[in-house]
């Protein structure tokens, strides 16, 4: 059911040349931990005009974009396989987005992740695919947060409307969730990070288990800590 692209796989070597900015022992110069960058305090030594300190809210590097997304013991549900994550670049994250989130034009994106995980010996569509975007700010992400809720509540032609549910999504500042048959999708955003989770033959409540691993694992990533740990 998902509409996203494949293929905008970063190498390896860039992802790891990326993560090695940080310092050696896991923490970037302002004190936060690897993948989270923007922390509360980095401003500090960048200086403040006219006293106020110019805070940026936290984000994700290509090693937090990596480490945010899922992995498949979190869910206790069967077992699942897990497709290898991909992380987007700033050049590919408009298309990327806009492909993925209903053709929006996602103004301010900087970059992107996405994996899939699978329920092994079921049909190839009950899977789950996790998607994460970074903005460079909360109210760009809030934009095409509302954006996205407009299209889906917009008529759909023959496949019908999307039905909004209700789900928990585990304590994203912003969410929102559309049915549609064995379909469902839940679209959340924490700080300047959108992020999308499309399940299809999950169910509403296995879905709903898939925002919440979502959103616990990128808000501990965002405020520097490892989830694997």
């Amino acid at each position: 059911m998902r509409t996203g692209v494949r293929g905008i796989a970063v190498a390896a070597a860039m992802v790891a040349a990326l993560a090695g900015c940080g310092g050696g022992d896991g923490t970037d110069a302002a004190g936060g931990a690897a993948g989270a960058t923007g922390a509360p305090g980095a401003a500090d030594a960048a200086g403040a005009t006219g006293g106020k300190e110019q805070w940026q809210p936290p984000t994700l590097d290509a090693t937090g974009l990596i480490k945010a997304l899922p992995v498949s013991s979190e869910f206790s549900d069967g077992t699942y396989s897990a497709g290898d994550p991909e992380v987007v670049p700033e050049a590919a994250a408009a298309k990327f987005c806009a492909d993925n989130l209903e053709g929006v034009d996602c103004a301010g994106v900087k970059s992107g992740s996405i994996k899939d995980l699978a329920l092994v010996g079921n049909s190839s569509d009950d899977q789950a695919t996790f998607t994460l975007y970074t903005f460079g700010t909360e109210a760009e992400a809030t934009a095409v947060l509302k954006a996205v809720e407009q299209k889906r509540k917009a008529p759909q032609g023959e496949d019908g409307p999307f039905t909004p549910v209700k789900v928990e999504s585990g304590g994203a500042d912003e969410s929102f969730a559309v049915e549609r048959g064995d379909y469902v999708g839940v679209y959340m955003r924490v700080g300047s990070v959108l992020s999308y989770v499309s399940t299809g033959d999950f169910g509403r409540e296995r879905a709903e288990r898939a925002a919440q691993v979502q959103i616990g694992r990128l808000k501990l990533v965002l405020g520097g800590g490892d989830p694997d740990a």
